[in-house]
């Protein structure tokens, strides 16, 4: 992002100047930012995206660039410096923010954006497959943050910085700063591109700051490692009122009085100089947060290839190649991940809960531990502890990070379908482009389905739709029917339509991560073909799916067929189905046609499956391999979540239902709520199983009462106690430092009880 607002009074420090047949290094997620956000028409952002529209924005900017004899080399950040920790959560905040106003749709201000979860895969995927008419376009991913390498690289070929970054001003760049803002690439006229130089000499001489000190005025101003707080900020500058022009301003002339202050001046080094000057401002910053500021200052000082990280080979190379997300360097490393806020309905829970199992097994192949994920809780951002799922014993040698990448493939193909709990196999006469989004569709409708809406079941026709879409093909009328609506528009936003395509997005980019990372057992689909937002809502209606299908041809017809026949929800126990329940959903080829017949199977189902177990993430790594039983894990639980989705499963019966829960009821409600919930969760079980269960807490002492009084209550309601506490009591070890998750150790024992119970 760079120094606040130091955009707005590097003009004068500018040179006007016309870009032809130069190298320009290009700081690439300013760029994907920059186009993404500002390209005429503006692309969608309330509706998921556009990713084939920011496909033909991007190919316009390389060709232009081509095409004036501009060579490109494009550098991308990896993982986020661990020492801009808060400034990134902090952000996170911000664009929750800005995501509820696009939500809203209420008038926006030009910096109210939120970037689509798939733009940076769409991007380096383009630089990857190359633009017709340019041979090829050179780019690297960073294994860490960008800038430094972004610098060495502008200096080493002797040429210019293009981004939207002010820390570029910062920076000695030998060759100068082209802001994007005013790189203006749709104004080339013969070969030529109007732009605006930025040099440091000129903005120094301008400001009459000793080049050494910019990076200390950059670490006081306030960038992404440090900041003064406004009452010392304004002090500094000389000034009482807050003006972000006259802050700068005065902060800059401020400096270019330092060396006056300190003897010697002129027989210092560079660094000598930055020491001395931050010893001066002192008098305006804490002493305890001097070693901030030093960092912030080091941070343009010393030009770091890449942070050091624990990553395999195999893997920095990949991530460097743009054929892995530089993710796993955040979760090796840092073992934290940000997730972004996305434009959805903020009465749900948030999207990336759709991905949450996904996820466990990305977090389990890379360190197998638990990870620290920032999501969104309601309408704030929280932290939550994740626990990875680890592979089976006899799997885990082979699939250590080390040498995942030489497991057979068999093994790696495996672990993708137990993450989304499909059968690749059933794919077999699905075109290749198709295999991954479908595997993903079949996980994310399977979360849906217990209780479907005519709007669930509209978005996966929508999805079907636009999968046998080829809107670059041959026309035929459902082609132009389709064009027809991208072109229309939007005109009633739907929340639930917008929330059930983002839950499918969220599971579609932690799958391609996690097929990256398994060496691509599924053949990794085209990006910028997956969604397009703008059509799929305009389709996620019964009238013009009917409409549409009616046009279907040919391949296209048989496709879309033979889709809706794989895609038939199904009642599944970790991916098996319930023979009479396909009988029920089995359809006609007249019925296939219908959203009212699906709807109708779906809500008339009354299955006998034989036990759930339900409960809160101290299930995350139970083991009870047996088909018949149907474990669902919902992290931060409590009493009243586990009966609203048993709520969603009321159509079925089960033999035994299985319910641990507690631990989170008792951190955020009074005892006596508690138990109310418990009793009504309980009683409400008892409509669907004519036997129910509860596993009792794990020894803790803010657990007993619940405990004591769980045993006599069981007893007196026909409910059976699964004690855990006494033989959890007795074996040290099998409890995490938490008090309420059980260790591997501590699952494998849980595992066993409900076993002895449900035999």
């Amino acid at each position: 992002m760079g120094v606040s607002n130091l955009e707005k009074i590097i003009d004068s420090s500018c040179e006007e100047v016309e870009i032809e047949k130069v190298d320009v290094i290009i700081d690439g997620a300013a760029l994907y930012y920059f186009l993404y956000f500002n390209s005429d028409p503006k692309l969608d952002q309330r509706c998921g995206g556009d990713y084939p529209g920011f496909k033909d924005e991007v190919c316009k900017f390389f060709t232009t660039l081509h095409n004036c004899g501009v060579t490109p080399y494009v550098i991308l950040d990896g993982a986020t410096d661990r020492d801009k920790r808060t400034t990134s959560v902090f952000r996170l905040g911000d664009k929750l923010e800005k995501a509820k106003k696009i939500e809203t749709g209420g008038t926006l201000e030009k910096e109210d954006n939120v970037l689509p979860p798939l733009v940076k895969d769409v991007f380096i995927e383009i630089l990857t497959e190359g633009i017709k008419g340019i041979e090829g376009i050179k780019f690297k991913v960073c294994l860490g943050e960008a800038d430094p390498e972004v610098v060495s690289a502008a200096n080493q070929k002797q040429c210019a910085v293009l981004s939207r970054d002010t820390d570029f001003c910062i920076f000695d760049v030998h060759k100068g700063f082209l802001y994007l803002d005013n790189f203006e690439w749709k104004k080339e006229k013969n070969g030529k591109i109007p732009a605006k130089l930025y040099t440091r000499s000129k903005f120094c001489e301008r400001f009459k700051l000793e080049p050494a000190l910019m990076p200390v005025f950059a670490s006081t101003a306030g960038n992404d490692y440090s900041k003064l707080k406004d009452d010392k900020k304004l002090k500094l500058a000389g000034i009482e009122t807050r003006d972000d022009i006259k802050i700068l301003k005065g902060i800059l002339s401020f400096f270019s009085k330092v060396p006056e202050e300190i003897e010697g001046w002129g027989g210092l080094s560079a660094s000598e100089k930055r020491s001395k000057a931050l010893t001066v401002t002192l008098g305006h910053v804490d002493v305890k947060e001097r070693q901030t500021f030093e960092r912030s200052i080091q941070k343009y000082d010393e030009l770091e290839k890449t942070e050091n990280t624990s990553s395999p080979p195999w893997v920095c190379e990949k991530v460097e190649r743009g054929e892995l997300t530089s993710f796993v360097i955040s979760v090796v490393d840092q073992k934290t991940i940000l997730l972004t806020p996305l434009v959805e309905d903020f009465s749900q829970r948030s999207s990336y809960k759709a991905a949450y199992r996904i996820r466990q097994y990305f977090y389990g192949l890379l360190t197998g531990g638990n990870i620290t994920e920032y999501d969104r809780d309601g309408e704030e951002i929280k932290d939550y502890r994740v626990t990875s799922i680890l592979p089976s014993s006899d799997e885990q040698k082979q699939l250590k990070l080390q040498r995942l990448h030489k497991a057979p493939e068999g093994l790696r193909r495996r672990v993708f379908e137990q993450a989304l709990q499909v059968q690749t196999s059933d794919l077999e006469n699905i075109p290749d482009q198709l295999k991954l989004p479908v595997c993903v569709t079949l996980f994310w409708f399977k979360g849906l389905q217990h209780h479907p809406k005519p709007e669930t079941v509209n978005c996966l026709h929508a999805l079907l739709l636009w999968f046998a879409c080829h809107l670059d093909g041959p026309e035929d009328e459902f082609e132009r029917r389709m064009k027809a609506l991208k072109d229309e528009g939007v005109s009633i936003w739907q929340p639930r339509v917008a929330h059930a395509f983002s839950q499918w997005q969220c599971c579609m980019r932690q799958s391609l991560h996690l097929n990256q990372l398994l060496c691509s057992p599924l053949p990794e689909p085209q990006c910028a073909r997956l969604y397009c937002g703008p059509l799929l809502h305009r389709l996620a209606d019964e009238d013009t799916i009917k409409q549409l299908e009616k046009t279907l041809r040919g391949e296209k017809k048989e496709l879309y067929k033979y889709l809706k026949t794989i895609l038939k929800p199904k009642s599944t126990g970790e991916g098996s189905s319930s023979e009479e329940e396909c009988q029920q959903l089995q359809k006609t080829e007249e019925e296939e046609n219908s959203d009212e017949d699906l709807i109708t199977s779906l809500d008339n189902l009354h299955i006998m499956e034989t036990t759930l177990v339900i409960g809160d993430s101290a299930l995350r790594n139970l083991r009870l391999d047996t088909p018949e039983i149907r474990i669902k894990c919902i992290p931060e639980a409590t009493a009243p979540v586990i009966e609203a989705e048993l709520k969603l499963l009321a159509k079925r019966r089960f033999q035994k239902i299985v319910i641990h829960v507690g631990s989170n009821d008792i951190q955020l409600q009074q005892f006596e709520d508690t138990k109310n919930s418990i009793e009504s969760v309980c009683n409400f079980a008892r409509t669907m199983s004519d036997t129910v269960a509860f596993s009792g807490p794990f020894p803790n002492e803010t657990m007993l009462s619940l405990n004591r009084w769980l045993l006599e209550w069981c007893s007196e309601n026909n409910v059976v106690f699964i004690d855990n506490w006494q033989t959890f009591s007795e074996n040290p070890g099998l409890i995490e430092e938490d008090g309420i998750h059980p260790t591997l150790d501590g699952a494998a024992l849980l595992s066993r009880h409900l076993k002895d119970f449900l035999s």
